[in-house]
């Protein structure tokens, strides 16, 4: 990880709208895994932080 990241992370967020694979730091790796950016680290879809950008 290139840097820490101090955000309000959880692995399992309710609101859809909200979750990970709706935000802009978020990305599907070729080996099917999920990515974030911002935390640069792997991530489950569902989860959330309040770094979360929405891709709309």
């Amino acid at each position: 990880m290139s840097h820490e990241i101090e955000a309000d992370f959880k692995y399992d967020w309710e609101n859809e709208n909200t979750q990970c694979q709706n935000c802009s730091s978020f990305q599907v790796l070729e080996d099917g895994s999920f990515f974030c950016s911002e935390a640069q680290a792997e991530v489950p879809a569902n989860s959330h932080c309040d770094f979360f950008q929405s891709i709309d």
